[in-house]
């Protein structure tokens, strides 16, 4: 009886974990439900992971333009964080044309990324904060040209197009930079 009842519980607690998602995986859930057979579902796939990422990077724009030590970085967030900002509100305009949910927090692993950052000072801060711009933006830059390609609705092309386009400001500005700090 015992047996049954440790089993019991130890079932019950897996699928309680197994049942807990993320933010950004809640929407994609969401996302792939409202729009399963559609021909946007890749692209709908794409916004839903860049406005997951586009919260993030708002939130280490914000720390770094409190706690950036060189005044360039801070210039640097400074613009990304407004920029970012502006990207968001698009992706909230063409979400509702989609009937889309975008995740509204970040997820745990964002967090410990925040987390991260915020426990750097310095020239170190600094460092890291351009190496997860360049990186951020690196991942994002294949997928909105993919979309740019590819896409037949004029909201999602328009939206690549403004995203790929800050994309490109930040990376150039970010590597050169990461250029001036290792020279």
């Amino acid at each position: 009886m015992k047996t049954i009842r440790y089993f019991t519980i130890a079932l019950a607690s897996f699928l309680f974990v197994a049942c807990q998602q993320t933010p950004k995986e809640e929407a994609l859930q969401e996302n792939n439900y409202r729009f399963e057979g559609l021909t946007v579902s890749d692209e709908v796939t794409i916004l839903t992971n860049y406005s997951s990422n586009t919260l993030l990077s708002i939130q280490l724009a914000d720390i770094a333009i409190q706690d950036a030590t060189s005044e360039k970085v801070r210039a640097l967030a400074t613009k990304i964080a407004k920029d970012h900002r502006q990207l968001f509100g698009e992706l909230e305009r063409l979400a509702a044309n989609f009937n889309m949910v975008l995740p509204a927090k970040l997820s745990e692993e964002q967090m410990e990324t925040v987390d991260m950052l915020k426990s750097k000072s310095g020239a170190a801060f600094d460092r890291a904060y351009i190496d997860m711009v360049i990186a951020y933006h690196d991942a994002f830059s294949d997928k909105m040209e993919a979309i740019m390609k590819e896409t037949s609705y004029e909201g999602m092309l328009d939206f690549a197009r403004l995203a790929d386009s800050y994309h490109y400001v930040h990376t150039n500005e970010a590597k050169k930079l990461k250029m001036e700090m290792e020279a």
